[in-house]
Formats: C-alpha cells, structure tokens, sequence
C-alpha cells in the first residue's frame, strides 16, 4: 500500500528557491532576503504553494525583475511595500506576469513577502 504524504508546495519550487543566490540585489542597491516565515510554514514554502501555479522558469526570472528599474510600482500602503512586476518566459498562459511584494527595513533591505503570478500589468510606475 502506498503512502500518500499531501504537500501542499511544490518540492521543485523550494529547491529552485534556495538555490537563487541571496542576498538578491535591485535596480537601487537594496538586498533583498528571504527571511519572513508565513503562518505555519516557512517562506520558500509559502512562495511554492501550488495554489500560486510557478513553473521553475519563473524562479528563473526573479532575479531580472529586480533588477529592472520599470519593474517597480506603486502600493497602496506606499512606505511600507515594494512591488515588483516583469514578464514570465512562458507565453502560452493566462498569467503573463510574476509580481513580488516585498516590505522595506532599515539599512536599504527588503524582505520578501510573496511572490505570485498576475494577468494584466497594472501601469503605477514610481517616478
């Protein structure tokens, strides 16, 4: 009889994850960790919740986006949060795009919240 073990992340995703190399840099010089654990489970986790659909190619593109200055927009909380979007290399999907979100701290760092996909690229650029 099989043992059937009910992950909720994908264990591909996690190790794409950990192998970006960290800290990550943006377009400004901030590093960016991955450092801030969700609810019961850890960040990596969180990000590669199969829920949120990311192929390893998008883990790929994270570093790009980042370091791309037309990448950054606007959030409604506007001190607190950064949000990143760039375009995935799959181009055959509905969701075109990864957003990340990450909460800015002292000493030019940045912490990643989540990372999904999104459909439509809203255009609130950052002057």
């Amino acid at each position: 009889m099989k043992k059937y073990t009910n992950h909720k992340f994908d264990e591909n995703i996690v190790i794409a994850l950990k192998a970006l190399t960290v800290p990550l840099m943006t377009f400004d010089n901030h590093f960016i960790y991955f450092e801030e654990n969700k609810r019961k489970e850890s960040i990596y986790e969180h990000i590669a919740n199969k829920k949120h659909r990311f192929c390893v190619s998008d883990i790929a593109c994270i570093p790009t986006i980042l370091k791309d200055k037309n990448s950054l927009q606007q959030d409604k909380k506007k001190g607190i949060f950064r949000n990143y979007v760039g375009r995935r290399k799959k181009k055959n999907d509905k969701a075109k795009y990864i957003k990340i979100v990450t909460r800015l701290s002292k000493n030019c760092t940045e912490v990643v919240t989540s990372i999904y996909l999104i459909k439509e690229k809203i255009e609130k650029r950052i002057n």
